[in-house]
């Protein structure tokens, strides 16, 4: 038997937003994929998974676990048996191959042509700031010693564009590298990010990491 923590239960939210689904694997990492494959995620979380276990609707299961209260979780041969108090509830698992599921490993970043630390805050400021000005990219554009990250739209030159300074002092050359909006389902923390024009963004903090299609330069 095994409590979910509440870190635990944030990272299956949030990954059920890049895949509704999600396959256990024995060990510490959750990881998911995109159905389009062009978000992977991994997180590490203090539980320790003993065997495989699919989950086809990430939300319902969540939901399904609110029903208690700090419910006790086995992974059995077929099914999750949950146990509050007096309560039990039996949640069948999906097979594998219902579900996109991500390789095993993390996938080395190719080249990156620059590598940064990202606040949260700025961030945040640029993702809200697309949400606002109706805008669906965000753009790395390095210039010389400056990386500014912008919320832009790519195929609209004359459309509004709001940026903020995430880089300075290094030798970065030039690049704009853009990533949909929509792409960006990341966990509040700060990050490290590689940028590799041969298409992939990586952000990876201390517990959870996210690669990224880079969808043009």
């Amino acid at each position: 038997m095994m409590k979910f923590s509440n870190e635990t239960l944030s990272v299956l939210k949030n990954f059920s937003q890049i895949n509704p689904s999600v396959m256990f694997k024995p060990g510490q990492t959750i990881r998911t994929i995109s159905p389009q494959k062009t978000v992977m995620a991994a997180a590490t979380v203090g539980e320790t998974f003993n065997q495989s276990a699919g989950i086809y609707d990430v939300s319902r299961f969540l939901a399904t676990l609110s029903l208690f209260d700090e419910p006790d979780v086995n992974f059995g041969e077929s099914q999750f048996n949950i146990k509050g108090g007096k309560r039990t509830l039996k949640y069948t698992y999906t097979a594998e191959n219902m579900i996109v599921t991500p390789p095993e490993r993390d996938i080395p970043v190719p080249d990156p042509e620059a590598t940064l630390n990202i606040s949260w805050d700025d961030l945040e400021s640029v993702v809200r700031a697309a949400g606002v000005l109706g805008l669906p990219e965000i753009a790395f554009n390095a210039e010389g010693d400056t990386i500014s990250l912008a919320a832009v739209d790519s195929k609209n030159p004359t459309a509004d564009n709001y940026s903020i300074t995430v880089a300075e002092g290094g030798d970065y050359g030039n690049f704009r590298m853009i990533i949909k909006v929509d792409n960006l389902k990341l966990m509040p923390t700060n990050y490290d990010v590689a940028l590799s024009s041969k298409g992939m963004a990586h952000f990876k903090s201390d517990k959870v990491q996210y690669w990224i299609a880079i969808e043009s330069r």
